[in-house]
């Protein structure tokens, strides 16, 4: 009797750590191939807007849609961007976007599975 009242106190548990387990992201594996990568800054001249915009756009050979999500750079200077599967994007493509201080990017790297996959070094100024 006691040991089916502690297996029903313990279930609950084991289940939310089975949930925990299916829920935690698992490192991407089956990273895809980065097709294109672009970078701009949009200075465009616009009525109420507030500062302007970094845009990077990357676009890969897979059919999932893509999130790139900013990581910290072991570089000054540079946009560590990682990629990982999910996001509102469309199929095979990532963007991100970010308010441009002072200071300009020199550089934005895409990673994917603790590994650069893509390296921008030339960031457009869109006037």
């Amino acid at each position: 009797m006691r040991a089916g009242i502690l297996a029903l106190l313990f279930a609950p548990l084991g289940a939310c750590t089975t949930w925990n387990n299916i829920m935690t992201p698992k490192p991407v594996a089956d990273c895809p191939v980065v097709t294109r990568a672009s970078a701009w800054v949009d200075q465009m001249p616009k009525v109420g807007s507030g500062a302007h915009k970094l845009i990077v756009a990357v676009k890969l050979d897979d059919d999932r849609p893509w999130l790139l999500t900013p990581v910290p750079a072991d570089q000054p200077g540079v946009l560590m961007l990682e990629l990982s599967p999910g996001g509102p994007a469309f199929a095979g493509n990532a963007s991100y976007r970010e308010p441009v201080g002072k200071g300009l990017r020199e550089a934005v790297s895409i990673v994917c599975g603790g590994e650069e996959r893509a390296r921008i070094d030339k960031i457009t100024i869109a006037m």
